[in-house]
């Protein structure tokens, strides 16, 4: 046993005719058989439920299927934990023991059955993020560089508000630009930005939650957004320092906080600028195809879900109404 940290152990059996040499690949190899934000999320999700396995004087591996069972309903009825979340963390506990050679807990017939429980109790659709439009954007930056009252209750120096509101619009605009999933956006970092002669920019991707290969892509970043990007990118910075520096749930929490600071709705979240990117480009009559191409997608059924409510505006009843609407470009 060899142990990597946050239960991520490599427990290889001696068999003949591989030697040291052989298992040091392993090792080199096995970091990379998941995409690096899975690797994160996974060792987040699994501190979190190692925490509560100690609070309960439980093992958290191997782990008692009742345990995590208990341990799911928990985070749903106790934090509000939505089925995504909840599948997550089921991942990450199934994953880990997978690799340590152990039963996976999770494939225990009441643990399924009490994640189905939660998505019904959640009634299923989870309530998709507001998207943060153009439109949304344009009312947060005259804002951004407010000082507020931080979580500790105590009012922002000015310096601390320009810097973390110069941050706020420059991430926004990066994650609007390139439809960033929140993963990808924490994980972007200085060295993937490159500049164009025209002030413009493109980003490389190195993975996402479609690309498990790893074949990377490329976004394209306005000259507003690189403007944004120069205005926070401080003088010491390293290629391979992180653009935003931030976990995905705190860039949730900023862009909701940035949101709510310019008088709109709480539930904002880190997936509203790539929701809002989608709509924005969906009124200006882009293609399913260009859609699916710019966010990464491989099928059109996610882009579909995201502009629904942009697509019921130009049906036929919508139509009866309105008929201008025929005039207007086709989303």
């Amino acid at each position: 046993r060899h142990d990597h940290g946050c239960g991520l152990v490599a427990c290889e059996h001696t068999v003949d005719g591989l030697t040291a040499q052989d298992y040091r690949n392993f090792a080199l190899v096995r970091e990379y058989e998941i995409a690096r934000g899975s690797r994160r999320s996974y060792d987040y999700q699994w501190n979190r439920w190692r925490e509560w396995a100690d609070d309960r004087r439980v093992e958290s591996m191997p782990a008692n299927p009742l345990h995590v069972k208990a341990y799911l309903i928990d985070r749903m009825l106790t934090h509000g934990h939505k089925p995504a979340t909840l599948r997550a963390a089921a991942a990450a506990i199934s994953h880990i023991h997978r690799e340590n050679r152990l039963d996976d807990p999770c494939a225990n017939d009441g643990v399924r059955m009490a994640l189905s429980a939660t998505g019904r109790m959640m009634k299923w659709k989870q309530k998709q993020a507001p998207p943060l439009t153009e439109e949304v954007f344009w009312k947060i930056i005259p804002v951004a560089c407010i000082p507020r009252v931080g979580r500790g209750g105590s009012m922002e120096r000015s310096e601390t508000a320009l810097v973390r509101g110069h941050a706020d619009i420059a991430f926004i605009g990066l994650m609007r630009d390139c439809l960033l999933r929140v993963g990808e956006a924490s994980e972007a970092a200085w060295g993937d930005v490159e500049r164009s002669p025209d002030g413009s920019g493109t980003l490389w991707i190195p993975e996402s939650k479609t690309d498990q290969e790893g074949e990377g892509d490329v976004g394209y970043i306005s000259s507003a957004t690189m403007t944004f990007l120069d205005a926070m990118r401080g003088p010491d910075v390293a290629p391979g320092d992180r653009i935003i520096g931030l976990m995905p749930n705190q860039i949730s929490r900023r862009i909701k906080s940035a949101a709510l600071a310019a008088g709109l709705a709480e539930d904002f979240s880190g997936h509203s600028p790539r929701v809002g990117m989608t709509v924005d480009l969906a009124r200006s009559g882009t293609s399913d195809t260009r859609l699916m191409n710019a966010g990464r997608w491989k099928s059109p059924s996610m882009p579909a879900h995201y502009i629904r409510r942009e697509v019921a505006k130009r049906n036929a009843v919508a139509e009866y109404y309105n008929p201008d609407i025929a005039d207007r470009p086709e989303s």
